[in-house]
């Protein structure tokens, strides 16, 4: 940090010790804001069980790179009523493409521009080898994100 002027963030991520809001909320309450940023995961927070409108409000000054990925709920919930792990999950398209799923993204992207925001926003389409059309879904979600004013 001190030699490259490189700061870290924390990436929550399903499947892991930091999933939930509320565990997202003890790291950082037990962390040094100027040592530790959140790379907030707009579909893992969603699908973690949170609002990422609210997050991104929330931890507003914390978040230091911005994950776009979706979130199908009605995948969601039959993940929780079937008990899938992570993996099954995306099989059955819990992370869908942008626009599709249930992440206010028109309304992230007033409040980011309205901070302003200046650090990355990856694009992420999370897909098993054999699921879908990768080249065709970035497509898609290129043009939603230029429809986004960005």
């Amino acid at each position: 940090r001190e030699a490259f002027g490189m700061r870290t963030v924390f990436h929550h991520h399903c499947g892991g010790y930091v999933e939930t809001p509320e565990e997202t909320d003890q790291l950082m309450k037990r962390t040094n804001p100027e040592l530790l940023g959140l790379c907030l995961d707009l579909g893992h927070y969603a699908f973690g069980g949170g609002d990422p409108v609210e997050a991104l409000k929330r931890y507003e000054k914390r978040i230091w790179h911005v994950h776009f990925k979706d979130f199908d709920p009605e995948v969601g919930k039959r993940a929780a009523e079937q008990g899938w792990d992570y993996f099954k999950a995306v099989e059955n398209g819990v992370f869908c493409e942008l626009g599709k799923g249930s992440v206010d993204f028109r309304r992230i992207a007033s409040l980011l521009k309205e901070r302003p925001y200046s650090g990355w926003i990856v694009v992420e389409q999370d897909i098993i080898p054999g699921m879908g059309t990768p080249k065709e879904s970035a497509a898609r979600n290129r043009d939603f994100i230029k429809r986004l004013g960005f």
